[in-house]
């Protein structure tokens, strides 16, 4: 029988994390602004309805104005997202952290719960569209740790390389993973697509 948590339990963390390079767009991404609000505040605003606990990790932010939560810093000097994951696991000591892209515009609540619904004891739960995994909107567990240090010890940064290691349950098929139309996936890495979701967003 599969097991379905509560969203509000204190064994899961939303982890945001909002230290990319952005080297593509030119610009820090946490705080381009999207129908007068920053995409982080967006996805803040959007974790805050459904987490009693969110986070955020960054090595180049101390603060966001409005938003109180703690930041904290990458555990390791590599810049990816597999590092900020691990940061977020060590830190909190959460059984689970929901890692959250913070260049999300169009996350959706329903689609947030729907996965830690999922969740059934697996080490990672994560979304499976036709574009492949999502790794920036799935949930970690604390057995996690140790393959992806090794994994950035040696020189591997993707977060589908530890999936041999581990229990995986993919979630695909959900209508959920729409809001409006639009995949509550979608993340902003270039000016072009900043621009479409400028023109999404406004209709």
């Amino acid at each position: 029988m599969k097991k379905v948590i509560k969203v509000s339990m204190a064994n899961v963390v939303s982890a945001i994390l909002a230290g990319g390079k952005s080297t593509r767009i030119g610009r820090d991404k946490a705080t381009l602004v999207l129908d007068s609000e920053p995409l982080i505040r967006r996805v803040y605003d959007v974790a805050q309805d459904v987490f009693d606990h969110i986070i955020v990790v960054s090595s180049d932010h101390a603060i966001f104005p409005g938003m109180s939560m703690p930041i904290i810093k990458d555990v390791v000097s590599v810049r990816s997202p597999l590092a900020g994951i691990v940061s977020a696991l060590i830190h909190t000591g959460a059984d689970y952290v929901f890692a959250l892209a913070c260049d999300m515009p169009f996350l959706s609540g329903e689609a947030i719960k729907y996965m830690l619904n999922n969740i059934a004891g697996e080490d990672i739960i994560i979304p499976k569209t036709e574009k492949g995994y999502e790794p920036l909107h799935a949930i970690y567990n604390r057995s996690c740790i140790s393959y992806m240090l090794t994994l950035i010890e040696r020189g591997r940064y993707k977060v589908r390389d530890i999936f041999p290691y581990l229990s995986v349950k993919a979630v695909e098929g959900s209508p959920l993973f729409f809001c409006n139309g639009v995949s509550v996936f979608t993340n902003i890495n270039t000016k072009e697509e900043f621009e479409r979701a400028l023109a999404t967003s406004r209709g």
